[in-house]
């Protein structure tokens, strides 16, 4: 099972550069984020990035549901637009990425870097320590391991272990075995039910193993009602 990109790569840098005036403006406090002047830039940005890691989320690497006006999932300024010091970080490539609404609200406001990230002219692996798993300057893979419906453990000889615990720690990753526990459950369900019909298919047993698989298939369509 794949849970994404093991890290992200700018690839949605060509669509900034369409928009020098108005990201010029920004940076003069002429416009704001929530601008419409920037509605088709952001609409090219979720495009991009949800291609790029594959409908999941950066942080938990969950599938992202597609709801109205994009209401499950944000897209995530790694250093906070809000703080003054990031402010010109906002439309940078290396910054921005797609999270799933939870994660975001977890995330809120924090500062992810350290007095020498607050102080760079630029934006790198080496600009300063970074208080989360970078998106596109860390391996994911390499430092979380993702196990047994939803587990987040830190890897053995991650090579950035304090990273990997405080993201786990502050955005409550460690929550969601328990939150995904009825979507598992049903799963297993109705695959022990298929079973049990395949069964009765092999023993000829037709009659008992289409009441199953009618079963399964309830299960399948109204299951979500109770998880």
């Amino acid at each position: 099972m794949s849970f994404g990109p093991s890290r992200l790569q700018p690839l949605h840098d060509d669509i900034l550069k369409k928009y020098p005036g108005e990201i010029a403006r920004f940076d003069a406090g002429e416009l704001e984020w929530k601008s419409t002047a920037f509605d088709e830039l952001k609409k090219a940005l979720r495009l991009s990035l949800r291609a790029q890691q594959d409908g999941r989320c950066i942080y938990c690497r969950r599938k992202i549901t597609i709801e109205r006006r994009n209401a499950a999932e944000d897209i995530e300024h790694f250093l906070d637009k809000s703080k003054p010091k990031y402010k010109k970080w906002a439309f940078s490539a290396v910054n921005l990425a797609l999270a799933c609404h939870p994660c975001n609200i977890q995330k809120t406001t924090r500062d992810m870097g350290d007095a020498a990230v607050s102080s760079a002219s630029t934006l790198t692996g080496n600009s300063g320590e970074y208080s989360w798993i970078h998106p596109y300057f860390d391996d994911y893979f390499d430092n979380i391991e993702i196990v047994d419906a939803w587990i987040y453990l830190v890897k053995a000889e991650a090579p950035r272990p304090e990273r990997a615990r405080k993201m786990i720690k502050d955005c409550l990753l460690d929550q969601i075995t328990n939150i995904e526990a009825g979507k598992v459950a049903l799963f297993d369900r109705i695959v022990r039910i298929q079973n049990l019909a395949v069964r009765c298919f092999e023993k000829d047993n037709f009659v008992r193993g289409k009441k199953l698989m009618g079963y399964a298939g309830d299960y399948a369509k109204n299951g979500w009602k109770f998880i």
